[in-house]
């Protein structure tokens, strides 16, 4: 049951140093870089109004507690109250908003099967272009976003904030082994694998499942990837004459190209 911002105002008090158990807890979890860490915890942070919001409705993902400033206490009056100095000594944003949320990882069992859309990343490294990835997955309406072994923490407070909340609302596997994942997927769905020498990508089949997969920033595709012939490739053609797009930019494109099928 949600309480009167008086009431919960009168109950707890504002949290005012960076030394309080759930500051350090927050900060942890915002700043830690180990998969393995968080995985321990169980839990992740994201910040600011859209993502907090996109948390409290998602189906996947439980929300822990809400810390914020003042000024959100009306809207959100089940929140622990921090003082403004803390949250903008504990955010990691450039404008913080003073709203945070600590959220549960994701326990859904995913039905790879079942997925009729899957975007997978081969070892993706950069949080931004992670966080990109997902708010595509997300507006392009994919069922699954697979992050392999090697690559970035997709729950990390940067790849969080670089998703624009989107982070709790597409279901996400991470660190998971490639080459058993393929064998998985092969008999049930279409794999087709982003290559600068492939087909245009208007040439997916548009009837079947598909998996699509991005490699590296800088390396590219695995030749494990490169090299199975039962694997589509597939481009994005450049009338510009520009040597390729990085990786977020052919995610989009690709994505977009997938979700027009229906």
């Amino acid at each position: 049951m949600r309480t009167t911002s008086r009431h919960r105002q009168e109950e707890h008090q504002v949290i005012t140093s960076l030394t309080s158990p759930k500051i350090a807890r927050v900060r942890r979890l915002l700043e830690t870089q180990n998969p393995r860490e968080r995985a321990e915890s169980g839990q992740f942070v994201v910040e600011g109004l859209r993502a907090v919001e996109s948390a409290l409705g998602s189906r996947s993902i439980d929300v822990v507690e809400i810390l914020a400033t003042s000024q959100w206490l009306a809207r959100f009056p089940e929140a622990t109250e921090i003082s403004e100095e803390v949250a903008w000594k504990i955010a990691d944003t450039v404008s913080p908003q003073g709203i945070f949320a600590v959220l549960s990882l994701p326990k859904q069992q995913i039905d790879l099967k079942g997925a009729k859309r899957i975007a997978l990343f081969v070892e993706l490294q950069d949080p931004g272009n992670a966080g990109t990835v997902i708010r595509n997955a997300h507006a392009f309406d994919f069922d699954l976003v697979i992050f392999s072994k090697g690559s970035v923490d997709p729950f990390s407070g940067k790849v969080a904030r670089a998703s624009a909340g989107s982070i709790a609302s597409v279901p996400i596997e991470f660190g998971i082994e490639l080459a058993p994942l393929i064998e998985t997927l092969r008999p049930t769905h279409q794999l087709v694998a982003f290559d600068m020498d492939g087909e245009e990508v208007g040439s997916i089949e548009r009837t079947l499942p598909t998996v699509v997969i991005f490699g590296n920033e800088a390396r590219g595709l695995p030749e494990e990837i490169r090299g199975d012939e039962r694997i589509k490739k597939i481009s994005i053609p450049m009338p510009g004459g520009t040597e390729s797009l990085n990786v977020a930019s052919a995610a989009t494109i690709a994505m977009y190209e997938i979700s027009r099928r229906d």
